[in-house]
């Protein structure tokens, strides 16, 4: 037996106005367009009082049986006056043109004008009128625009994403996007790519109907992701569009937010995929261009997680570096990558704010932490001392070489050059903590830049060094904000401040940060990435 159908729980916006309702919560698709203040869909159950409807029904109205062609002349004698000087009454030979000719009827039935008596105003509504009727386009046909509204969305994402203002032999992928949409054939990567895009437009100009549609195809875009991830081979190579839905999708959650760790669960999902790609299959093309990407947003995650990520493995370091070597910001990513691992020696459980909180178990052998952390701290002075530009907190922009070994340079914006100089202090910062942590009276060693002014400071010894780089990171965070970014450089930005509002020697260090990190994610529209990160 056919099911029922359900009642209309339309708005009572759309009752009034007699169209038909999507039933969309708190604002549906009419209101929206319109602009008016939805109530929203009925709910519970509806009751319907039909007793004047029964009672007194009103007449239905006839509907008109003649031909289309003689309901149109009629409308177009009662457009035209009668005593109208400049109407021609049609000739016999018309007429019967018209009879004989049921395709040209309505070519035939326009009026023609008496230019001469017709004054230009009169002629022109008169024509317009006759025009508009004849190519008037069925109610029916409404030409669709959504690849219009793609365009405009992705060449606005891609336009204020650029990392770089010019890269000699590479394109990063996020400028290949406009691309990569058009010729898409999976659903999923179409459907992902508009919502991210329509995300980052509605944050950037405050549009909530932009935001709020983008929703739908979000979701649409990720129950075609699980189809796709269902039917996935486990033996098979995955490629670039299976890599590149997940981080879409996970940029969609940094913009929107909708909850406080989908966008780690998004960019896990892409870990995964690039670790069933393997080494060996990222290191040309569109997959090395997201692996480097996912390879810094990683060496974050796993840090402030505690958890050392797959990209530390050895193959990973240099199997998919074998063609292009690393530049300055992925040599400083290798040490980042490292410092879980030397946390995990100290036995310690717990993500990285409780590793600092909870006391060394009792009996543990403290060496081998101790000789990692001072190793990777040299690494950190030898890099300093390759790409002094890139460690200090003077921020200009200027043409930097980022490969040691070629000739080519790279056009830094001055986001780039404050998200590396952070970068450097985040670790510095974290392993001379670790030290004081292994070795309470112990002194921590000095960086290359607070040699000078270790002696003026009035505070131990063992913190002057964190405290100088946690004023670094506060400076350089300050400076970032003040040049209004948007992009990738700015989404890194995030993660030296979360961890100076974690491991800050100062209180007053804590507090800046924390203060800076609810900022950002109220007003530059990244609640998404920095709401998860502030309560870790």
């Amino acid at each position: 037996m056919r099911p029922k159908a359900q009642r209309s729980r339309a708005c009572n916006q759309c009752r009034e106005r007699r169209v038909k309702c999507d039933e969309t919560p708190e604002l549906c698709h009419q209101c929206r367009r319109l602009g008016l203040k939805c109530s929203g869909p009925l709910q519970g159950s509806v009751i319907i009082d039909m007793t004047d409807k029964v009672a007194k029904p009103l007449p239905r109205k006839k509907r008109d049986t003649r031909p289309s062609a003689s309901v149109r002349k009629e409308v177009l004698k009662e457009r035209i006056p009668k005593a109208h000087p400049a109407v021609a009454a049609p000739s016999v030979q018309e007429s019967k043109r018209r009879d004989s000719s049921p395709e040209q009827v309505q070519l035939a039935i326009v009026p023609k004008p008496n230019l001469a008596v017709m004054s230009s105003s009169q002629l022109g509504d008169d024509v317009l009128n006759a025009i508009r009727w004849q190519y008037k386009l069925p109610m029916l046909y409404q030409p669709s625009q959504a690849d219009i509204f793609d365009r405009a969305f992705i060449s606005h994402f891609v336009e204020l994403n650029k990392a770089v203002q010019s890269c000699p032999g590479k394109i990063p992928w996020i400028t290949d996007l406009p691309n990569v949409h058009s010729n898409a054939i999976k659903p999923a990567l179409r459907l992902s790519i508009r919502a991210a895009s329509m995300a980052f437009y509605a944050q950037v100009h405050q549009d909530i109907a932009v935001l709020t549609d983008s929703y739908r195809w979000y979701i649409a875009g990720l129950n075609s992701q699980r189809k796709s991830l269902t039917n996935l081979d486990g033996n098979a190579i995955p490629n670039d569009v299976e890599v590149l839905v997940p981080i879409i999708l996970g940029l969609y959650e940094v913009y929107a937010g909708t909850t406080p760790t989908s966008v780690f669960h998004h960019l896990a999902a892409a870990t995964k995929i690039l670790e069933m790609r393997g080494p060996r299959n990222c290191c040309s093309g569109v997959a090395y261009q997201l692996f480097k990407a996912m390879r810094v947003s990683d060496s974050h995650k796993s840090l402030i997680f505690n958890k050392p990520s797959v990209f530390s493995a050895t193959e990973w370091l240099t199997l998919p570096f074998v063609i292009y070597p690393k530049n300055a910001h992925h040599l400083l990513t290798d040490i980042v990558l490292a410092i879980p691992e030397c946390l995990t020696l100290c036995k310690i459980s717990g993500n990285f704010s409780e590793f600092f909180l909870r006391d060394i178990p009792s009996g543990l052998d403290l060496n081998p932490a101790r000789e990692r952390a001072n190793h990777l701290l040299r690494e950190l002075d030898t890099w300093a001392n390759c790409y002094p530009h890139l460690s200090s907190v003077s921020l200009f922009s200027r043409s930097v070489t980022l490969e040691p070994q070629q000739s080519s340079s790279l056009m830094v914006p001055d986001s780039f050059t404050a998200l590396t100089a952070a970068t450097y202090h985040t670790a510095y910062l974290t392993l001379t903590l670790l030290l004081h942590k292994l070795s309470p009276s112990m002194e921590a060693p000095v960086s290359p830049q607070d040699s000078n002014t270790r002696a003026e400071s009035p505070v131990h010894l063992s913190l002057a060094t964190p405290i100088s780089n946690s004023a670094s990171i506060l400076q350089i965070s300050d400076y970032i904000e003040s040049t209004h970014p948007i992009g990738f450089n700015f989404l890194r930005s995030i993660f030296p401040l979360v961890v100076v509002a974690i491991l800050g020697p100062r209180e007053e260090q804590k507090k800046k940060a924390g203060e800076m990190l609810e900022r950002w994610g109220q007003k530059r529209g990244v609640g998404g990435l920095v709401g998860p990160w502030i309560h870790i």
